[in-house]
């Protein structure tokens, strides 16, 4: 769907171990998210599928990058901020203390 909206096309989506990020996009086109936000809510895994695929138009963080992010997901602040407050828990997900 925001593939669709942008105009663009990954190469490739994968789940895996992400030690530092939630997410990334390779310049291939691969798309890669931690396993981990499965378990956040709907509304933030939306939000980080909107800033990779975004990625795929824009390599950084410029203006131009968010405002593909708001064109893929107008609030997309809310998934932004659910993972500033409550990251750290999501990556303790599965690790021994």
């Amino acid at each position: 769907m925001h593939a669709a909206t942008l105009g663009v096309k990954p190469t490739r989506l994968q789940v895996k171990e992400l030690r530092s990020r939630w997410g990334s996009c390779s310049s291939d086109g691969v798309l890669s998210f931690s396993w981990r936000v499965i378990c956040a809510p709907e509304f933030v895994l939306d939000y980080l599928a909107a800033h990779e695929v975004a990625h795929l138009r824009e390599m950084n963080h410029s203006r131009r990058f968010w405002a593909h992010v708001r064109k893929c997901m107008p609030d997309y602040e809310r998934g932004r901020a659910w993972l500033h407050e409550h990251g750290c828990a999501l990556h303790a997900i599965g690790h021994a203390r």
